[in-house]
């Protein structure tokens, strides 16, 4: 887990909805040095960080940075921005079926796709 990471979501979600990462963690019960202590190096539980996700409205991977983010996928976003419910439906079907061929799924988070190599 990158610390840095964490501690810069926190702070942008605390921003998004107004208010200042210390008194967040405060209110989300997390305590006052939980963000002193992640600077320091003090891994916090699973539980601590969900708990300040659920206050701050985002999910865990949101807050620890492994959520996908929309940019990462521009053009298929702006094909399903285009679609209407039906369009939506036979996409998902398409790449359901990608999935489970198994021929272009990846092994490995990291690895290459074999296309790419």
């Amino acid at each position: 887990m990158d610390k840095d990471l964490l501690i810069r979501n926190i702070e942008k979600a605390a921003a998004r909805i107004g208010r200042k990462p210390t008194p967040v963690c405060i209110d989300a019960g997390v305590g006052r040095q939980f963000l002193s202590d992640l600077r320091r190096g003090k891994i916090p539980s699973v539980a601590k960080i969900a708990d300040l996700a659920a206050y701050l409205g985002v999910s865990v991977s949101d807050l620890v940075g492994d959520a996908r983010k929309p940019e990462e996928a521009p053009d298929l976003l702006a094909c399903w921005a285009e679609l209407n419910e039906e369009g939506r439906e036979a996409l998902l079907h398409v790449a359901q079926g990608f999935v489970n061929s198994g021929i272009y799924k990846k092994s490995d988070p990291d690895a290459v796709d074999q296309k790419e190599a």
